[in-house]
């Protein structure tokens, strides 16, 4: 089902979209589950099921999608950083507020909310913190290097409470021992603390099991609430995986080619249901619910 918004508030346009290679047969990936009780298992990833809106021009290009601990859906686009309150039931900008005036330039890949506290990542790895503004306002904000641009491209983020970690999607790796496998970084919130976490390594042939291709480069990433697993996207692909934060693949499944153009978000609402933001292109970006059905 395809609704118009109502309204569109945001006040900045965004620039042109990231463009993800092709390298994977999705038709396949449906075999590829093979988990009882995988979390992609319970929810109805079928074009009937779902409910689809249309996205304002200033998310044309919409990057990311990220939920407030009080059920808020947040997003943003690729070029500038700017974030988007979403009714996501119609498609309508609440409201946007930028880092900084004019908004601070970047590639920005992926969006995650701990608390008070947003997060943008960049595809180069560096990490911006803000905290929420008002419509309209800049707000100010830090900035930190993570180093992890020199190994990957990135792309992709999620925030996993249980060892208070940022998820970071490698999509496309420059660092050859990297080149095997689907990698999510972790880092920690707490920039003070020394111990670094480990990696999750999900190795290519079980990312793309039954698939017959040799690449899988993630779009997005997110968090399951009940089973903290992470949800992997491939964009032009259409292809979700689901691993375990030991990096063993559990579920696979295809969205519906009709619906989405180029998948470049994915977030939970609570636990009843999937939201997946895509690039418009020429046309406008939409945003797709798929409910929980057990």
């Amino acid at each position: 089902m395809t609704r118009r918004p109502r309204s569109a508030r945001g006040r900045w346009l965004l620039g042109a979209a990231c463009v993800l290679p092709a390298a994977l047969l999705v038709a396949r990936l449906r075999a590829a589950s093979h988990s009882d009780g995988a979390a992609l298992d319970t929810f109805d990833i079928r074009k009937e099921a779902a409910a689809q809106v249309r996205l304002p021009r200033a998310l044309r290009e919409i990057s990311g999608l990220a939920v407030s601990a009080d059920g808020r859906v947040f997003a943003h686009g690729d070029e500038r950083g700017i974030i988007y309150q979403l009714d996501y039931r119609t498609g309508a900008v609440i409201k946007a507020f930028s880092l900084g005036m004019p908004p601070v330039p970047g590639d920005f890949e992926g969006i995650a909310i701990v608390g008070p506290r947003f997060f943008l990542v960049t595809s180069t790895g560096r990490l911006y913190e803000t905290r929420e503004g008002a419509d309209g306002a800049a707000v100010p904000y830090e900035v930190s290097h993570t180093g992890l641009g020199a190994k990957c491209e990135l792309e992709g983020l999620a925030y996993d409470p249980t060892d208070q970690a940022l998820v970071v999607g490698c999509k496309r790796p420059s660092a050859r021992a990297l080149r095997d496998a689907v990698t999510l970084f972790r880092l920690r919130v707490d920039r003070r603390a020394t111990a670094a976490l480990p990696d999750v390594s999900i190795p290519i042939a079980s990312a793309v099991r039954e698939a017959g291709d040799k690449a899988f480069h993630p779009s997005a990433v997110e968090r399951e609430p009940r089973t903290g697993n992470y949800v992997i996207v491939a964009g032009p692909q259409r292809a979700i995986i689901e691993v375990t934060p030991a990096g063993e693949v559990v579920a696979a499944r295809s969205l519906p080619r009709s619906l989405h153009r180029q998948p470049e978000g994915l977030t939970f609402l609570g636990d009843s249901a999937i939201l997946v933001a895509d690039e418009g292109g020429n046309g406008a970006g939409t945003l797709t619910l798929y409910p929980r059905v057990r």
